[in-house]
């Protein structure tokens, strides 16, 4: 009977898309420790559905820059936020009662544990926003900021390092490049300030989201090695 149970609840687990990737059960169970078992079918009581466990996963992946089969739901909870700014991490919130319906995730991204919440519907997905930031900047961008300020300084890469990166909104393409005197035209521009220690030196960057943009600050002194 214990078998029989067994084989119900991983042929569950299979059609629901978590944690099994194989198509036998019993090469399944071999690559399935305890744990994880447990973890994925606590998500599947929670009533979360598979489509909004991809999408969170897939943002994830995007802002870590970790292949989504490395990255694993390790709680779900199901909530009831009492008003949109609890929802959305709010520390100091009003009393007034405002309810959303929907979950608290973690994900685990390598050896850090996000938490996310989501609502019913899953068209609104929040990452807590003590999340570091050095965690979320992507490896691609983090890689060409870091051979723009090796190529500029001489310093090899792996000399270098990222101290800190802070999401930014900046206001318009002149506060994105450092302007001292700009309009207050609103054309914003979504990315990061990141530092890089080179040597001795802090160098600010400001990039835009996809990394297509890169501004080293012009006050930066760049001494070349020879």
């Amino acid at each position: 009977m214990k078998g029989y149970v067994l084989t119900l609840a991983l042929t569950s687990l299979v059609s629901w898309g978590f944690g099994l990737t194989e198509n036998s059960s019993a090469g399944a169970v071999s690559r399935l420790d305890t744990t994880q078992l447990s973890q994925t079918l606590q998500a599947q009581s929670s009533n979360l559905p598979r489509a909004i466990a991809h999408k969170i996963l897939r943002d994830a992946s995007k802002r870590s820059g970790v292949p989504r089969r490395e990255l694993q739901i390790t709680q779900v909870v199901s909530k009831t936020f009492g008003n949109p700014c609890e929802f959305n991490f709010g520390e100091i919130c009003t009393r007034e009662y405002n309810p959303i319906e929907g979950w608290k995730v973690v994900v685990r991204v390598r050896q850090d544990s996000w938490t996310y919440h989501v609502d019913k519907s899953g068209k609104q997905i929040v990452l807590d926003p003590k999340v570091s930031a050095l965690q979320i900047l992507p490896k691609t961008i983090s890689y060409a900021i870091l051979t723009d300020a090796s190529n500029r300084s001489g310093v090899a890469i792996a000399d270098l390092t990222i101290t800190k990166a802070t999401p930014r909104t900046f206001g318009n393409s002149c506060v994105f490049g450092f302007g001292e005197v700009c309009i207050q035209i609103f054309d914003p521009i979504e990315g990061w300030e990141v530092i890089v220690k080179v040597k001795g030196q802090f160098w600010t960057y400001h990039v835009n989201k996809d990394g297509s943009q890169i501004v080293l600050d012009p006050k930066v002194t760049v001494i070349k090695k020879n």
